[in-house]
This record gives C-alpha cells, sequence and structure tokens, in this order.
C-alpha cells in the first residue's frame, strides 16, 4: 500500500464528512457575515470594514482549529476501525501520519480559498489586491502547521478526544488574544505585550500590513517561524508515533 493511496482514502473521509465541510466554509461565512453586521457601527467603513476585518481574523481562527480536523482524520472511531490493513502492510510507518497531515491540509486549503472567493464576491473583503498571493502563503503555512500540531497531540496523547480536549482551551485563549473577536490591542501595553504568545497574532499582524500597508517586512520572519516549527512538530509526529497506537 503506497502513501498516495493511503492519502486519497483519507481525502476522501474528509470530503464525504457533510460536519468537517460545513464547519470550515458555511460556519465561517455566516460568523463573517454575523459579527461584521453587528459591529458595522464601529468602522469607518472607507480604509477598513467590519467585513475586512473579521473576514480576515475569523479565516485565521478557522485555520488554527484546523489541528481539530486534522485529530479527528487521524484517530477518530470511525476511521480507526478500518486502520488494521494498513497496520500491517508493508509501508513506511512515517507515511501513516504524513498522509493525515497531508490530507487535511490539502481539504482545508480547498476549503477556505473557497471561502475567500466567496467573501470576496459577497462582502468585498480586501485580501491585499496584488498582494493576496503573500496573504495566501502565510494563511498556508499556518494551516499545514496547525494540521501538524493536530496530529502531533493524537501521536502523544494516543486519543482524539483527549487531543482535542486539551488543545481546545488553548486554541480558544489564543483567539482571543490574537484579536479574532474584538481588537486586544485597545486593554493597553500589557494586554498588547500578552498577546504575542499567541501565534494568531504573529500571522494576523503579518497579514494585516501586508493588505492594508503594502509592508512585506513581516513576511519573511513569520515563514521562516511558521516552517521551522512544523518542521519541529514533524520531528516530534516520528518519535512518538507509535503503530499499535493507531489502532
Amino acid at each position: 500500500m503506497s502513501f498516495y493511496t493511503i492519502f486519497k482514502r483519507d481525502l476522501k473521509n474528509l470530503i464525504l464528512s457533510p460536519v468537517l465541510v460545513t464547519y470550515n466554509t458555511v460556519f465561517p461565512f455566516l460568523i463573517v457575515l454575523i459579527l461584521g453586521y453587528l459591529t458595522s457601527g464601529n468602522y469607518d467603513g472607507t480604509n477598513v470594514t467590519s467585513y475586512d476585518y473579521y473576514g480576515v481574523s475569523i479565516i485565521i481562527f478557522c485555520v488554527i482549529f484546523v489541528s481539530a480536523t486534522a485529530s479527528n482524520s487521524f484517530m477518530e472511531a470511525r476511521v480507526k476501525s478500518s486502520n488494521l490493513r494498513i497496520m500491517y502492510s508493508p509501508i513506511n510507518v512515517s507515511s501513516i501520519y504524513l498522509s493525515k497531515i497531508t490530507s487535511t491540509f490539502v481539504f482545508t486549503s480547498v476549503c477556505f480559498l473557497v471561502l475567500m472567493a466567496i467573501l470576496k464576491l459577497s462582502l468585498n473583503v480586501n485580501y491585499g489586491g496584488k498582494n493576496t498571493i503573500y496573504v495566501i502563503i502565510l494563511l498556508e503555512l499556518f494551516n499545514f502547521l496547525s494540521a501538524a500540531v493536530g496530529i502531533l497531540f493524537c501521536c502523544i496523547f494516543k486519543s482524539e478526544e483527549l487531543a482535542n480536549k486539551i488543545l481546545s482551551p488553548f486554541l480558544n485563549i489564543f483567539g482571543i488574544l490574537g484579536g479574532v473577536f474584538f481588537q486586544i490591542d485597545s486593554f493597553g501595553k500589557t494586554v498588547e505585550k500578552i498577546s504575542y504568545i499567541s501565534p494568531i497574532k504573529w500571522v494576523d499582524q503579518a497579514i494585516f500590513k501586508i493588505i492594508y500597508d503594502n509592508d512585506l517586512s513581516y513576511f519573511g520572519p513569520t515563514v521562516i517561524i511558521l516552517i521551522l516549527v512544523t518542521l519541529i512538530c514533524l520531528m516530534f509526529c516520528k518519535l512518538t508515533f507509535k503503530v499499535e497506537d493507531y489502532v
């Protein structure tokens, strides 16, 4: 059994899950629509609208929660029941968890790109015009990192449920500190400094500088950090993954 065969099966499982498709497309669109409408009076509507703000921040928030989608694709009870054939097939062990990361990344990437297109066409969300490609690169690298984190937690804790229980509080805290639901900087310098523990804050700041200041100074360092952290996660996946825990 090849990596490609496992990858196709994993991708098919994700595509055929109505819950995951809805969670990664319809749900964020509705959140942007509702929050954008409720807070429209807080923005001048000239340089940046409420839909511009939430059209970016909610997608970033959804990207960090890709880790939950990844853990679901890896050790969800329905999926685990069919894994005996893979366990005893002559395949590189690393291919098992790498296929989960890759399939999750491909699936969510398509979902988010479709979502961005819909938000642009329906709400005219600004993604940077000619600099949109840089925004997409940052989102995709962050997406791959999130998928790797989700799989790593499954490798460590041997359970999708336990991995998500541990991850969820941290992801929500990172979302709040990253300014997903409201701009945290208005709470003062101390809170602003604390917010930098959130990876959402780094990505969010880099993206908004690209979109509104045409400033790519944060792009390179953010790309390097995301790649390095992803490689570290992949290394720990290799060290902690045991085939017998996969079944």
